[in-house]
């Protein structure tokens, strides 16, 4: 695996346990409830915004590691779209909380960076 892959894999991993780690962490209460991170949604507690963060934005980009790892056969197209789903999560993540944090900076950029570096079907090795 070269360097580019290995960053790539570091990324999904990264983006993977952290979401999934924050998830839980707002399903259990762990995160200390902020009434303004609700104000402006239909959510009526943080329990499930932390299952869409855990299995969807933290599930896709865990599945997508895996996939690489195993050079499943698609696993481009996994990655990309768990790169998406990142963004499009702090894209809604700061409409909604109407508020700015800079690990949302941070997780853009990871999410960015993963579509970034993954490569295209057919240039990669077997």
């Amino acid at each position: 695996m070269g360097r580019n892959a290995r960053f790539l894999f570091g990324l999904l991993l990264f983006n993977g346990i952290s979401a999934v780690g924050g998830g839980i962490a707002l399903m259990t209460g762990v995160i200390p409830k902020q009434a303004s991170w609700i104000q402006h949604t239909d959510f009526a507690s943080m329990y499930f915004p932390g299952v869409i963060l855990m299995a969807m934005v933290g599930g896709s980009s865990v599945i997508a590691a895996l996939a690489m790892m195993k050079r499943a056969a698609g696993w481009q197209l996994s990655a990309i779209l768990a790169g998406v789903i990142m963004l499009l999560w702090i894209v809604a993540e700061i409409a909604s909380i109407r508020g700015f944090h800079f690990l949302q900076v941070i997780y853009f950029v990871t999410g960015a960076a993963v579509i970034w570096l993954t490569p295209k079907a057919e240039s990669v090795p077997r």
